[in-house]
């Protein structure tokens, strides 16, 4: 183009006119080529001129920080939208982060990635790259990424240009590393933030993530309190009502009722959504004095149009009430009502199945309805509810319960009949026989009631989803019209469908039909199937006798064996109620009842042991006396006596060559006599560094002589009494070889 301008100007124009038109057209060109390269220059991510900062904060601002931030609110919304709350608990301050529930949201959480790394990329020295890697941060921190989230936010600052910012990714740091569990460093950099100086937004998160950091371990005293500092610094808003309710339910949780009230209360005053203020006033009428009556007020919420798919809550919350003044019965009839009505809420639903099973258990003692209850909520609770394990456990300790107490009362019922004279022996079974089909009744009908509760019936219109009316239900009517031909027989639509033989005023049309002759036939064949059914019954009545009395035990051998079940029962019961229900009480009545009723039991050590342990007077301890006396050797005398020795170094050696001596007797086949050794050895060196060495080799040799019980029993002795010792692992691969 420069050439053929050339060209042209010199064809048209004189030397000089050249010249002179040359320079001014090449001055031209080569200033606006200077001015392009001088502001291409300026405008430099690396430069620090005020017109390269100008252009690059332009297009980090507009180009990509707008966008980023706008997805990121979107992927929040999203989120609290989809994210149903349990409120059958405390709500947490922050959910749990869960990257498998952000299909909706995943799609803006990568455009915010996408956006604010182009500005980490293309416009450092702008003055929006701290929000930038922020905004990366708490996006990455969203998805799940937390380790890649810490190191955002140690970035930020590590290299942060304004103390606000580096202050926010310090909070923002603190959040991340509760969540990943890294509870110790995340007081670490909470003790950073204590010294620093913050503006009221950044101090309300400080103390948001801070009692969230409490409440995460179970601290609600401190939770609650951080949680109300911060709430002061924070503005009107559906968040805030939140935050006021989880201080309510906190402050519930801590027995402290007016502080609950008046966290309810201002919930209600931030622009709550309708969950929030609909359990915000359940949470006020419970923390009303109990002398009132408010059952008229949840009456008044039932009423409500705008509560008709929230009445499984109320009812719920009747029954809270009922049970905190200790109407049991009534408590539980609200509860039976609130199960009815969680037609499509399994959570509320295992929730007061749940708190049916606590009245039963805590309150009335009823381990067996307790039970039935705690195993349908099992079925229906969510696999993340807090206490989920603990229940697991407590519903296997019941299920093992009933099966012992079954067996207990099965036993002993056995033995009573088994002491009877045959005549007696005879009407007591037709007496349970008859007892047994009316409980079997009892039952059926109990379960009828149960499932109507469960699946009302409903009738919506033709077009409805659900249950609908038998007349619109071709399906139904199918069903009903062959059950009334099963009945009746084929019928037509007439006046006094009823009758096999109509009548017309009092005229009858029997006679001439000869009907009369059919119905005396009716009337033998009638008497015959009566007599058949009496028959048939008569049958049923003795073959159940039958199995009956084959379960009774007649012989001394069957009795033995009957015995040797209770004494089981007994055992293990008592263990049940120690250990797993923490009722000293009955467990201290069970275990007295094994010594006495079968002194010469293999588990009477334990028994004694137990006992002694639960024994409040320790200067007149009698079983601990009679353990030590009667059962010297066993390891629970050991266990009684372990706390007051003390080995010495002379003794230590001592039972080392003891041990060395007894191992060289068994490895000669030795046994009993090895085993005598070793019962006098285990109860002479007590707290030595070999006697869990010494118990191993004593069970071997239970093991070689194929006594299966005590073997079995020192086994478990051994892992109760060793814990820590390297034969563990062994003694429980060895329990467990028993036990299949």
């Amino acid at each position: 183009m420069i050439w053929s301008g050339i060209w042209i100007i010199l064809a048209c124009t004189g030397r000089y006119q050249f010249i002179m038109v040359f320079k001014e057209y090449f001055v031209k060109r080569l200033f606006t080529l200077l001015l392009a390269n001088c502001i291409l220059i300026s405008c430099s991510q690396f430069s620090n001129s005020p017109t390269s900062k100008a252009w690059h904060n332009l297009n980090a601002k507009y180009n990509s920080l707008l966008i980023a931030r706008d997805n990121y609110k979107i992927a929040k919304t999203i989120d609290i939208k989809e994210r149903k709350e349990n409120f059958g608990t405390v709500l947490p301050i922050f959910h749990k982060i869960d990257s498998t529930k952000l299909k909706t949201a995943r799609p803006h959480l990568e455009e915010v990635v996408k956006k604010t790394s182009l500005i980490a990329e293309r416009h450092s020295n702008s003055k929006y790259i701290d929000e930038a890697y922020l905004l990366l941060g708490k996006a990455r921190l969203m998805k799940g990424e937390i380790f890649n989230a810490i190191e955002t936010f140690k970035y930020v600052n590590t290299t942060g240009k304004s103390q606000d910012k580096k202050n926010e990714a310090l909070i923002w740091l603190m959040r991340a590393y509760t969540e990943s569990g890294d509870f110790q460093t995340a007081n670490q950099v909470s003790d950073i933030l204590k010294s620093a100086v913050l503006s009221p937004r950044d101090k309300a998160q400080y103390l948001l993530v801070k009692a969230h950091f409490h409440q995460v371990q179970g601290e609600d005293a401190l939770a609650v309190v951080l949680l109300e500092e911060a709430l002061k610094n924070m503005p009107k808003s559906a968040e805030k009502a939140r935050y006021h309710f989880i201080a309510g339910q906190l402050f519930d949780q801590l027995n402290r009722p007016v502080y609950a009230r008046k966290n309810y209360q201002m919930a209600k005053k931030n622009r709550p959504d309708y969950d929030i203020e609909f359990y915000s006033n359940l949470g006020l009428m419970m923390n009303q004095s109990l002398a009132n009556n408010t059952i008229n007020t949840f009456e008044g919420m039932l009423t409500d149009r705008k509560n008709t798919d929230l009445k499984d809550k109320i009812y719920f919350k009747m029954g809270e009430l009922e049970s905190k003044k200790r109407n049991y019965d009534q408590a539980i009839e609200y509860y039976q009502k609130s199960v009815a009505l969680s037609t499509d809420d399994n959570v509320q639903k295992a929730y007061s199945y749940k708190a049916i099973g606590d009245i039963y258990f805590n309150h009335l003692g009823d381990f067996e309805k307790s039970a039935s209850y705690y195993d349908s909520t099992i079925i229906t609770i969510p696999k993340d509810y807090p206490d989920y394990k603990t229940l697991i456990l407590k519903t296997q300790s019941l299920n093992d319960f009933l099966k012992y107490k079954k067996t207990l009362d099965l036993e002993d019922s056995l033995q009573t009949l088994a002491a009877m004279n045959p005549l007696a022996l005879d009407n007591k079974l037709e007496e349970i026989i008859i007892q047994q089909e009316k409980d079997k009744k009892k039952l059926s009908d109990a379960a009828k009631v149960v499932a109507n509760q469960q699946n009302p019936p409903q009738m919506v219109a033709s077009n409805g989803a659900k249950n609908r009316w038998i007349l619109y239900d071709p399906a139904e009517l199918l069903k009903s019209r062959n059950e009334f031909t099963r009945l009746w027989g084929n019928r037509n639509l007439d006046d006094n469908w009823r009758r096999a033989d109509k009548e017309t005023g009092s005229v009858s049309f029997s006679i001439e039909r000869g009907v009369e002759k059919k119905d005396s036939l009716a009337a033998r064949q009638t008497e015959e199937e009566l007599d058949k059914a009496n028959k048939a019954a008569e049958s049923q009545l003795a073959f159940r006798k039958s199995e009956l009395l084959q379960k009774i035990p007649k012989t001394p051998i069957q009795q033995a064996a009957s015995k040797r079940k209770q004494e089981e029962a007994y055992y293990q019961l008592g263990k049940i109620y120690k250990l797993q229900f923490q009722d000293n009480e009955k467990a201290r009545a069970t275990f007295i009842t094994l010594t006495e009723k079968f002194p010469k039991s293999i588990y009477a050590p334990e028994a004694y042991y137990f006992l002694a342990i639960m024994e409040e007077n320790p200067a007149d301890n009698v079983y601990r006396t009679t353990l030590l006396e009667k059962f010297p050797g066993s390891s629970f005398a050991r266990q009684i006596k372990k706390g007051n020795v003390k080995i010495s170094s002379d003794k230590e050696t001592e039972a080392q060559n003891f041990y060395a001596a007894v191992f060289k007797s068994y490895s000669e086949g030795n046994y009993d006599k090895t085993l005598e050794s070793l019962e006098n050895g285990l109860n002479e060196y007590i707290g030595s560094q070999v006697e869990d060495k010494m118990a191993m080799l004593r069970i071997m040799i239970l093991a070689k002589k194929q006594n299966k019980d005590q073997y079995q029993i020192a086994l478990q002795d051994f892992l109760r009494s060793y814990p820590n010792s390297d034969l563990t692992l062994k003694a429980k691969d060895m329990l467990a070889v028993i036990n299949k």
